[in-house]
Order: structure tokens, then sequence, then C-alpha cells
């Protein structure tokens, strides 16, 4: 990394913005290849919603060499799932980035790109009540809502198209006190009795709405268990004040939740709170216009695309439902359908040095539904940091990039 002294301007060949499970994956897969990477994370550590959003169980599957590292290291075998420790993999995300070579910027938010000729001369990176302005020559847009690519003035869909609603916005929390001799793990399509007794309890007030669900799942250590049940449907993650209100409402809704479980729910009778996510998680924001959108048939189909730069991807329309509790009734019956992702649904149309990467590619609503968990993610993450290596490397410009060698590097 070249800096100056007063340390105001930051020079590297691959810029990474987000350092959620994507944003991790192309940083060490592009400074693999050799290029000068730094990795920009506004959060005060690397993970995203595998780390501070206290997720701790994977969803999906990907042909990803990251995601199943990842996955040997962390993972542990807890009654009928394979879940994780949302703290250790802190710890091995950073080992592995410091094992890379990649350099990481923690505290810091990306405020403003410079556009000139179809390319990004430079973003201003926010820090500490310090303006940095960062050169680059291929910048990976991984911040989940597609931040940078806002600034860049990129166009972009948000929600279903009927009515642009979004999937809700969850708050996990981490519970202990849990017997595991009793303790039951529901999910959705499962223990409707105790489903239906939980929307008893939201039509009668004592769970704000739209919480009506319950999905438990194991803890990494006995006597303890995830629960992904706190609900704020019909908000939009990217306007702030949106954001905020679901963030209240779904701490509002924990103590009720936990109350329920402890008068309901066989096995939590004594359960307590032992942490709260950081901060709750999107699930669908903006998806931007690529050079292909990814669609919907195109899984169903298991379409091998000619530039496909991930492969093996797997995961069903798991939409949440926009506007009540459970999943999404409008959901397309998948049946393990295994599917490639292409690189033009990585690469923007009208910026020649940047790629979409995670959730953010260009993709239909349910479409997205499929390919916005993280393994997925992880694969897209791969895919995007080996074709910016190469960019940087060869002085090419992402559209030029021989999606035949990234997959030959991949290994897929």
């Amino acid at each position: 990394m070249n800096k100056t002294d007063s340390h105001t301007e930051l020079n590297c060949d691959v810029a990474v913005i987000g350092a959620g499970p994507s944003g991790i994956a192309a940083a060490i897969r592009a400074r693999t290849f050799g290029a000068r990477v730094l990795l920009v994370e506004r959060e005060g550590s690397v993970g995203g919603m595998s780390t501070t959003g206290l997720l701790n169980v994977w969803c999906g599957d990907c042909d990803s060499a990251f995601y199943r590292q990842i996955r040997k290291r962390v993972t542990y075998h807890r009654g009928r799932r394979d879940v994780f420790s949302p703290e250790e993999l802190k710890s091995i995300y950073i080992d592995e980035l410091e094992r890379a070579g990649v350099e990481v910027l923690l505290h810091t938010t990306v405020i403003d790109a410079n556009i000139n000729n179809r390319k990004i001369e430079n973003v201003t990176l926010f820090c500490c009540s310090e303006r940095i302005t960062l050169k680059a020559k291929i910048f990976i847009d991984a911040t989940g809502n597609g931040d940078l690519s806002l600034l860049c003035g990129l166009p972009y869909e948000k929600g279903r198209p009927s009515d642009g609603l979004m999937q809700p916005i969850t708050l996990e929390f981490s519970l202990g006190g849990v017997d595991d001799a009793k303790a039951i793990y529901p999910t959705f399509g499962r223990n409707n009795d105790l489903q239906a007794k939980m929307r008893e309890y939201v039509d009668a007030g004592r769970i704000l709405p739209p919480a009506g669900h319950i999905i438990l799942i194991e803890g990494i250590e006995p006597s303890t268990a995830h629960a992904n049940m706190t609900n704020a449907i019909m908000l939009d993650g990217t306007d702030p004040f949106e954001y905020t209100k679901a963030e209240i409402l779904c701490r509002k809704q924990i103590p009720q939740i936990i109350e329920f479980l402890r008068e309901c729910v066989p096995g939590y009778e004594h359960c307590f709170l032992m942490a709260t996510a950081s901060y709750a998680g999107i699930r669908e924001s903006r998806r931007f216009v690529g050079r292909y959108q990814l669609t919907e048939y195109d899984i169903l189909a298991e379409r091998v695309f000619d530039d496909y730069v991930v492969r093996g991807a797997m995961y069903c329309f798991g939409n949440h439902n926009l506007t009540g509790s459970g999943s999404d009734p409008h959901n397309l019956e998948y049946n393990g359908q295994k599917y490639t992702i292409p690189y033009s649904s990585l690469v923007p149309k009208d910026i020649d040095n940047l790629l979409f990467c995670g959730r953010n590619i260009s993709g239909t609503h349910m479409a997205h539904g499929s390919y916005r968990v993280m393994p997925i993610c992880m694969g897209i993450g791969e895919g995007a940091g080996t074709a910016a290596a190469i960019c940087a490397a060869d002085n090419l410009t992402a559209p030029e990039v021989d999606t035949g060698r990234v997959r030959d590097i991949l290994g897929i």
C-alpha cells in the first residue's frame, strides 16, 4: 500500500469496499493473485452478518474454495445442524486476511466517488474525523447495499416488481440457560402448534407485530441457542429513518419473545438473553443493473453461462414474508438445482473499473432470494477478486477479463 506521510492519500491495485463474507473472499483472492489490496470496512470488525450480525449457521452451498476452507475451520455439528461461533469467526477471518497479506482499514466509510471517462479515479473515505483519498486500478463494491455503486450514480432495482416491497429486517440474538435434554429447534413449516401459539401472543398484544414465526438454532456451546425471530416489514434498510425504526422495533420484540419462549417452548423455561447482534440484518436492498440480470428461470434451468465465475450455487428461493411473518408464499418451488452465476452480472454497464460483489449483483427479486446467502456470496467474492486481480496485473478493464482464465485459477 502506498500512502503519503499524512495518510490522507492511499494507492492500491484492488480496493474492496465492505468486509462481509463476499468482501473478505474477494480481498484474499485478489491478494493471492499478487495484487496490492486494501479492504475497507465501516464496522470495527470484519465478517458482517456472519460475525457482528450474529448469524451462526450456513444456508445453501457453493463450489467455493474459500467457503469450504472457512466452513472446515469453524463449523461444529450440534443436534441436526452444523453451526459456528460468530466470535471465533472474527479471529479466523483476521488470521486469513493477515496470512494472505491483505491490508485492512476499519471504522471507515466511503462517502464520495470521482468518476471520469467511465472510470472511478478515486473515492473519498471518512474515518475518525479524517478524509482519505483512495486510488485503485479496480474497485469492488461488497457493501451489501451497494453504497459505492450508488455514489457512482449507477441504476438499481429494489424489491419485488409489483410493489417494491423488500424482505423483512431481522435482529439476531442468542440465548443461554437452554435445557439441552428438552430443547426443540423449530423453523418454518415445523411445530405448527407452537407457531400458532406465538401468533396468539402477537394478536393479544404480548409480542409486537409483525413477529410471529419461530426459528431457533442450536448454539455452538451447550445450553445455548440462537434466535431468528424478530421481524420488521415494509421498511427500507437503505433509508436511515426506516432502518432505525426497524432496529428499535426488533429490540422491543426481544424481551417479549423470550417471555413467550419461557412460557411455551420446551427446554426454554429458564432461558435468558446472552447477546444481540450489533445491528439488524438487511436481507434485501439495492440490486444494481449489470450487463446481465440473473433470473429465477436461469436458476431453475440450472443454466451454465459461458462466462460463469461461480459454480455449484444452491439454495432455495428463501424470501421471508414481505407483508407478515414466516416464509413468503410467493416463493417458487425449488428442487435443489445447482446453478452458475455469470461474470456479466458482476459488471456494471457504465463503469469500467468496478465490480459488484455479494447480494448487490445484478439479479431479479426472486433470484436474489437464492444467491443472497453467505456461501454463494463467498463464491461471488472469489470470482470478483480473481477478475479484479487479473485487471490490475494486465491493465485491463473489467469487461475485458477472460472468464475462462478466472475459472482456471479458481478451479471451477
